[in-house]
């Protein structure tokens, strides 16, 4: 078999984890992110608009995936031409991609982990109500995104689901922190007349 001093086929791996960890870092910015900043003690009502990130989570973890799994065809494929080079720079590039893949895992997991490392869970969490309120005005996707940013942006809201069809807004809030009345007045203030929906 024909041996070479340098191995043509063995490319760089940056570019693939580089962007795995973008990624990676996207799809837990709506955990991981106003975790961070808080901890640190930067806060604000802004930090709800990370949220803006969450659908699209399942796109950025499986582009992750696929630069990971491209990353590692690359460094453990089997050359074409064999090589009678040094073996010291191909293991350390293969040390480096598992502790790069390690902490990617680790950014992708953070938000199913976090409950577990704070404490949350049914029993301990404070308490909670919906409501739902029906909202007029509304014409477009962007109208139910500035209703669910005016929303996020009271404090003690948890959660926000708002629907065009039919035209209206679930929350999830603590009552001990908001009202309904401040959410009407949210929505009302952003153009959005609502009104609780009566059942």
């Amino acid at each position: 078999m024909e041996t070479i001093k340098n191995n043509p086929t063995q490319k760089s791996i940056s570019s693939p984890l580089f962007g795995a960890g973008l990624l990676a870092i996207l799809a837990s910015s709506c955990c991981l992110l106003p975790l961070l900043l808080v901890s640190i003690g930067i806060g604000g009502a802004w930090m709800g608009s990370l949220t803006a990130l969450e659908p699209y989570r399942p796109i950025f973890i499986t582009i992750t995936l696929l630069l990971l799994a491209f990353a590692f065809y690359r460094v453990y494929r089997k050359p074409k031409i064999e090589c009678a080079c040094d073996d010291a720079p191909k293991q350390r590039t293969r040390k480096i991609l598992w502790i790069v893949t390690v902490i990617i895992v680790a950014l992708l997991a953070f938000p199913y982990f976090l409950p577990l490392v704070y404490g949350g869970t049914a029993n301990n969490a404070p308490a909670e109500k919906q409501v739902v309120l029906t909202v007029s005005n509304m014409t477009c996707f962007a109208c139910t995104l500035t209703i669910k940013k005016a929303l996020t942006r009271l404090d003690g809201v948890n959660r926000v689901k708002v629907t065009r069809k039919p035209p209206e807004a679930k929350i999830t809030y603590d009552p001990a922190r908001v009202t309904v009345k401040d959410l009407i007045t949210a929505t009302t203030n952003a153009g959005y007349p609502s009104a609780e929906k009566v059942k």
